[in-house]
């Protein structure tokens, strides 16, 4: 399977990158800086582009069976104002996407707006982290428009670990600012969503 990652040179992309090629998928990594990746493999592809610019973006895409997007702000940087880099980023994908006639999109956002959170996460989250998390529902309400066949994966609080397998997924999964995951957990997740069609059109949670 041909996968193109976004966002790739991250934690989660570098893990992900990892366990697709031992599943011996053909990975294309697209990031800005193809130094921050180090591995090699004969099917490992590094693409440097920006998300942000269409053409970039659709060369990409093209070939791709499968889209995954890991685009994420830098916190400190979207702690103190709001931005829509990443959903014009989604823009861009979502239109490559049909220009390239790829359906299959995984997007993982955050769990900052998942409706199951307890009440004390969500003042936090509406006040001092109300910036970080401005931009998420609209990129999320593009990709429920988008025609495509989406998969919507809200992690937990992401951290370096290994991966373990233990973890509790579901569409209706309660979760706080203390629950979290190993980012080679979530990479893991992904590629078991990738071929899950009962997961098509769905929002999942996923925590360990």
């Amino acid at each position: 399977m041909n996968i193109l990652i976004f966002g790739a040179s991250g934690g989660t992309g570098i893990n992900l990158i990892n366990q697709s090629l031992k599943c011996g998928h053909h990975v294309t990594a697209f990031v800005r800086n193809p130094g921050k990746i180090s591995i090699k493999d004969k099917n490992l592809s590094i693409i440097k582009g920006d998300a942000l610019i269409r053409k970039d973006v659709e060369g990409a895409i093209k070939g791709q069976d499968i889209v995954i997007s890991l685009l994420g702000n830098k916190t400190s940087d979207a702690l103190w104002r709001s931005n829509t880099i990443i959903s014009d980023g989604v823009s861009n994908i979502i239109s490559g996407m049909k220009i390239g006639k790829v359906k299959r999109l995984i997007f993982i956002a955050s769990f900052g707006v998942n409706q199951q959170i307890f009440l004390p996460e969500k003042l936090v989250i509406k006040t001092v982290l109300r910036n970080l998390f401005a931009d998420i529902p609209r990129q999320e309400e593009m990709i429920k428009k988008s025609g495509l066949s989406w998969t919507l994966i809200h992690p937990a609080r992401l951290v370096d670990g290994p991966k373990t397998g233990k973890y509790r997924s579901s569409q209706d999964l309660s979760i706080g600012l203390f629950s979290k995951i190993s980012r080679a957990d979530v990479a893991g997740y992904i590629l078991k969503v990738i071929n899950d069609d009962g997961l098509v059109g769905k929002t999942v949670t996923i925590s360990s």
